[in-house]
């Protein structure tokens, strides 16, 4: 069975417990479906929208990811499918604004597969043309710089996050954080994600600093200038 079956089988079948060797030893119990709908409709403005941010701290292969990005892809489509330039430019904001953990190298390589396959699909119904090789390598690229294997809980200080920007010009760019500076205070998590934390008084009392910045480069060319 290739890669393509494998992903294939995924999306058709679910399935929530992978092995019992899983569950003792990383306590790997994936979400269904449902469960994932259900929570997303509680923030169903924010998951629909192309730009909003989302982080799931421990997203096994992917159910939550895909969810949020099937939302924000509809919406893409909806919005953006009469040019293509506009297209894959909101394809690429609504892929870079979904970010994942997880502690097994096989759960991140299968739900970077997982979404990708999801974007390729989406590109091609809308389009009613295959995406040529060099975007899907950008599309790739993007989601192996926000979908990371790590422990977000004792391993924060080795994780480090890209924050994508989209500019005039159809650029963007991007800034790199560690993500034990952006979790310094539990109180930033009720903020979103490389924002500032404000206190009452409207103060800021703690804002992220990059540390690498970016050029904004023009979205072909993301994976160009050893940035790849």
């Amino acid at each position: 069975m290739n890669k393509k079956d494998v992903v294939a089988n995924t999306l058709e079948k679910e399935v929530q417990v992978k092995s019992s060797d899983r569950v003792r030893n990383h306590g790997e119990v994936l979400t269904a479906r449902r469960e994932v709908e259900a929570m997303l409709d509680l923030v169903k403005n924010e998951s629909e929208r192309i730009d909003s941010r989302f982080l799931e701290p421990a997203c096994g292969d992917g159910n939550f990811l895909v969810a949020i990005l099937e939302r924000k892809l509809k919406t893409v489509a909806s919005r953006y499918r009469t040019k293509k330039v506009d297209f894959e430019v909101q394809m690429l904001s609504a892929l870079s604004s979904i970010y994942g953990i997880d502690l097994l190298e096989d759960n991140i390589a299968l739900a970077i597969d997982r979404m990708l396959e999801i974007a390729i699909t989406c590109y091609r119904d809308n389009l009613r043309v295959k995406p040529d090789d060099d975007f899907v390598r950008i599309m790739r690229y993007i989601l192996t710089k926000n979908i990371l294997q790590g422990d977000s809980l004792n391993g924060i200080d080795k994780i480090t996050f890209t924050e994508w920007t989209l500019e005039s010009g159809y650029k963007f760019r991007r800034n790199e954080y560690t993500f034990s500076q952006m979790n310094l205070d539990a109180e930033i998590l009720n903020t979103p994600l490389f924002a500032a934390y404000k206190n009452e008084k409207g103060e800021d009392v703690f804002e992220p600093q990059p540390i690498k910045m970016y050029s904004a480069i023009y979205y072909r060319k993301l994976c160009e200038g050893g940035l790849a």
